[in-house]
């Protein structure tokens, strides 16, 4: 992943700059320029500000084609890309380039794409040590067919096995992944962990869920 924006903090409010870069199929940017704008937060976002995610975690295999295949084709790729996905990783990923501290709630394997996974997010200042790996299974993937004719993309997902249950989480860790925490972030996956996480947020009474 790129790096799209950067900020800047003042005593009443946080500017987020974006650069927005068109997306290219063939090397072709089809006559779209890269926008730039800013976003103008309401409130102050403190530096040292923790967000905690649960959701996914899987790594993204995205193969650009020429079109999409028909039934029993054969083709070939025009390019080939290898990186971490997944939306909860993704959304912490960013916070993470803009200073916040951040935390995943999510479970892998312990395999090659697994630890791909996890060096990855560490790169980035994501706080992993919440991430249950399993010792044995398969880490979730998903395979994008970027289809350059129609500019569409086909997921196919692979979810990893085993799949994470409330019981992963242990009450120690759930305790230690909210403390300090001011927002939690959840993206419809790890539905049943997500509420048990959901539930000691309202407890707690001072994390706003989002």
């Amino acid at each position: 992943m790129s790096n799209l924006c950067t900020s800047s903090n003042t005593t009443a409010s946080s500017t987020f700059n974006f650069n927005i870069q068109p997306l290219k199929f063939n090397n072709s940017t089809r006559n779209h320029r890269s926008r730039n704008f800013r976003v103008k937060m309401c409130s102050s976002i403190p530096q040292n500000a923790t967000v905690v995610g649960c959701g996914s975690l899987t790594v993204d295999f995205l193969a650009t084609v020429a079109a999409y295949p028909k039934p029993d084709d054969k083709i070939r790729t025009t390019t080939l890309k290898v990186q971490g996905g997944g939306n909860a990783a993704n959304a912490l990923t960013c916070l993470a380039r803009l200073g916040l501290n951040t935390r995943l709630i999510s479970k892998i394997a312990d395999d090659s794409q697994g630890r791909g996974m996890l060096e990855e997010l560490q790169i980035d200042g994501v706080d992993t040590s919440f991430i249950v790996v399993s010792k044995e299974g398969t880490s979730p993937f998903t395979y994008i067919i970027v289809d350059n004719e129609t500019k569409t993309r086909t997921c196919i997902h692979t979810p990893g096995y085993p799949p994470m249950i409330p019981q992963d989480l242990s009450e120690s860790s759930l305790l230690s992944v909210l403390d300090g925490a001011s927002i939690v972030y959840f993206d419809g996956r790890l539905y049943e962990t997500a509420l048990v996480v959901a539930r000691e947020c309202r407890q707690l009474g001072r994390i706003y869920p989002s």
